[in-house]
């Protein structure tokens, strides 16, 4: 590293293991699964940064020392040590109101599009920005042990906050850390969905999340529809000016940059693992394959009544289909999924009463973990794949079935629109979960797919029929849609009522990557980080940041301790590259406009 480098905060809700006490009484660290581990657990150590979370159990004594990991640890947190970890300890009902409470039972449902589900309670409100501010204190720690460490001279260093978990800290860190005169950098991505703004105002203290996440230089999102959603709600709830053709932000006196990310999948470890799985299906029956969370915004009860009305409607799948669905167990202590999993048992069970012969079922329901050659097996061997979420952030399990196809022919992958694998995958069948009979008829053109148009590119208006609900906002073509000429004052916004002020202000997780496969989501979230922010405009003009790639370019020297690696869509470069072929990775250069 050399002495302009700036080094990483990683603040999320979780720390990238899990602390657990023995019998004897003393603490030994699990390492967590999944991608944000894996990418940026390497890159805090080669970095000497920090990483800010909830250590994952509650200590009566919080000095209590974190240990340093086993000597024979190869995970990726194998090299982190305790004095690069800043845990963040909470009362545990204080804990579980702001988790349970706020988190899972008000923006899970909310920012999925299912406000019926969510719950508001000013209680759990006070419990969300009490561990926001917990966090932020923390986070602020980190940055004065970074300023203690490094001389005057040295980079800038960098806060990455995750997730709908903390979408008040921004704003905090960036006020004290104002006052203290520490240098820092501030970027969010938010893992789950961005709701509209008829469903976001539902939300009594909406404006501090929008100013809690304004507080960061740079906000990110999967997909651009999400990144539409939050720059309609800055403006009709605090009256920011906008440019949705180049999604800026401006508020208090800052231009923040909103930029689309989709996370992506190491592509080659999927092909490798899928050529050295062994089969694990023995079976002549076609195989449909579903791949979830037991989670309500999965659909999985849609898909079922789906599979049962195809074989109502197409006799001729009876005894030559199977539908193997995996629900991975989730939040089993909540009541609201325990009755998800009674109504999918029962859901099963009934239908395989129905159709069941002596030599056939057509479900096999597999509710638990299953290692990843078993997966890869799953995906290889399958001939049609189901993601058809109600709503989702992303989705990778579309990406995952892609990459995995090395058979001839390849199986067929049916994606929701409400997925954001949904807006990038186009070569796939689209459905809407919601159509019952709809999706009985595209998972039936799925099966009977002659392999010719199973190679081929689709045929757009063959597709149209099955496509639901995929208008795409043209917003950001929209040359009246540039930044408004004045600012909106709040007590004159027609769109909203007036709400009390408060305090001021993704399942898309990948499986287990090596930190070379999975390490670049990171390095290209900051590829942009060192550019330098556009100076606020005049009230009459755009916001348009001149000479982007030459400061990109500039400014990304600051930072070559980042390892290489590659962020997109695994998606497809043009019309004529067919669905099966190895999907191209997309490079989205981020920037983080600081």
């Amino acid at each position: 590293m050399t002495s302009n480098t700036g080094r990483i905060i990683c603040v999320s809700n979780r720390l990238p293991f899990v602390l657990k006490r023995k019998e004897d009484g003393s603490l030994t660290r699990i390492a967590s699964a999944g991608g944000l581990v894996t990418a940026v657990a390497p890159v805090i150590i080669q970095g000497n940064g920090i990483w800010v979370g909830w250590p994952g159990i509650h200590f009566e004594n919080p000095d209590e020392p974190i240990p340093e990991s086993d000597p024979n640890d190869r995970t990726p947190t194998a090299g982190l040590k305790s004095n690069r970890v800043m845990s963040v300890h909470i009362d545990p009902k204080i804990f579980d109101s702001y988790y349970n409470g706020c988190c899972n039972g008000t923006f899970w449902p909310l920012f999925h599009s299912m406000p019926d589900r969510a719950m508001f309670c000013a209680e759990h409100w006070r419990a969300y920005a009490q561990v926001n501010q917990e966090f932020a204190d923390k986070t602020i720690k980190a940055l004065q042990i970074l300023a203690q460490e490094e001389p005057a001279d040295s980079g800038t260093p960098l806060v990455w906050i995750h997730d709908y978990h903390l979408m008040l800290a921004a704003n905090t860190i960036r006020n004290i850390a104002d006052e203290q005169n520490l240098k820092f950098k501030l970027g969010f991505f938010l893992h789950i969905p961005f709701p509209p703004w008829d469903i976001f105002r539902l939300f009594p203290w909406s404006d501090e999340i929008l100013q809690g996440m304004l507080g960061c230089d740079m906000v990110g999102f999967h997909i651009e529809d999400y990144c539409l959603n939050f720059v309609d709600c800055c403006q009709r709830r605090l009256g920011c000016r906008v440019d949705r053709k180049n999604l800026l932000v401006e508020h208090g006196g800052r231009t923040v940059r909103i930029r689309p990310l989709p996370i992506a999948i190491p592509y080659e470890r999927f092909v490798q693992l899928a050529q050295a799985a062994p089969r694990v299906i023995d079976t002549k029956q076609k195989i449909v394959l579903g791949v979830d969370r037991l989670d309500y915004t999965k659909g999985l009860v849609h898909r079922l009544k789906a599979f049962e009305t195809l074989l109502e409607k197409h006799p001729e799948h009876l005894e030559k289909v199977t539908l193997l669905q995996i629900a991975v167990p989730s939040r089993t202590d909540v009541k609201e999924y325990q009755d998800l999993k009674e109504e999918m048992d029962q859901l099963v069970g009934r239908i395989n009463g129905r159709f069941t012969t002596p030599n056939w079922s057509p479900i096999r329901y597999i509710y638990g973990c299953i290692s990843q050659d078993e997966l890869a097996s799953f995906y290889r061997d399958a001939a049609v794949a189901l993601v058809t979420p109600l709503r989702d952030g992303m989705n990778l399990v579309a990406k995952e079935f892609v990459a995995c196809q090395i058979n001839e022919p390849p199986g067929v992958l049916i994606v929701s629109p409400f997925a954001g694998a949904g807006e990038q995958m186009h070569e796939a069948l689209i459905c809407n979960p919601y159509e019952i009979d709809a999706a009985a008829e595209v998972i039936h053109r799925a099966l009977t797919m002659p392999e010719d148009e199973e190679t081929a590119p689709p045929d757009d208006d063959n597709n149209d029929k099955y496509n639901a609900n995929t208008d795409q906002d043209d917003a950001p073509n929209n040359p009246d849609d540039t930044m408004t000429d004045a600012p909106i004052p709040l007590e004159e916004n027609p769109h909203e009522p007036d709400y009390p002020n408060g305090q001021t202000i993704n399942d898309d997780t990948p499986p287990q990557m090596n930190a070379a496969d999975n390490a670049g989501w990171f390095n290209n979230w900051f590829n942009w980080i060192g550019q330098e922010t556009p100076e606020t405009p005049e009230v009459s003009d755009p916001v348009d940041p001149p000479h982007l790639d030459e400061a990109i370019m500039a400014q990304f020297q600051q930072y070559p301790f980042l390892p290489p690696f590659f962020l997109g869509s695994v998606g497809f470069k043009s019309p004529e590259c067919p669905a099966h072929r190895p999907p191209q990775i997309s490079v989205y250069f981020f920037s983080f406009c600081v």
